[in-house]
């Protein structure tokens, strides 16, 4: 009996232990990731009833240590209908025929790229810590700023020494106010 497991946070972070944990704790397939607006990811896996649940659990447990409120929802879905292929993947080793077709190079002599290996995960308990292990950045453009998703723009700011922003202030500031206080900063830096 198949079953659909569905754990949603804010953030990438928090996704990735989710399924982590939900790949370590029971016998089940990794499907998608998903994103949507506003930084949620869901992750959905499938197996058996009791194994997707435990699952979910594992992966609920994982993201709830995790400071704020990274936990957004999980579901179970047994037996999911064959009308769900429509709007989500059911098949997993379908994915992966797909993906490795787009992987593969269109012409003879194109070498794959090698893919870079991921170093140990660190829990990032301050988000001015989180913001400071991202790299330097040289004075972006406003342009290059609105493109940006808020969530990246608050992890700049808070990166920076010379913004005229709390932390508080900017967790609640608006994308306009943002980009004003950056780009005020990086002058600041300029001068």
């Amino acid at each position: 009996m198949m079953a659909l497991g569905l754990v949603e946070t804010l953030g990438l972070v928090p996704a990735l232990e989710a399924a982590d944990a939900m790949l370590k704790a029971a016998d089940v397939r990794l499907l998608e990731k998903s994103y949507a607006d506003a930084g949620l990811v869901t992750i959905t896996v499938a197996g058996s009833v009791s194994a997707v649940q435990a699952s979910v659990e594992a992966g609920k447990a994982t993201v709830m240590r995790f400071p704020g409120d990274a936990l957004v929802g999980a579901h179970v879905i047994p037996r999911p209908d064959a009308e769900l292929a429509l709007i989500i993947s059911l098949d997993p080793d379908k994915n992966k025929k797909q993906e490795e077709k787009a992987d593969t190079p269109a012409e003879e002599g194109e070498g794959e790229a090698e893919e870079p290996e991921l170093g140990p995960v660190e829990e990032v308990t301050d988000k001015k810590q989180e913001a400071e292990a991202a790299p330097a950045e040289a004075a972006p453009s406003e342009v290059r700023l609105k493109k940006m998703s808020l969530n990246r723009l608050r992890q700049m700011a808070w990166g920076m020494d010379k913004i005229s922003m709390t932390e508080e202030a900017i967790a609640s500031a608006d994308k306009k106010t943002l980009i004003a206080a950056i780009m005020q900063a990086f002058r600041k830096v300029e001068e």
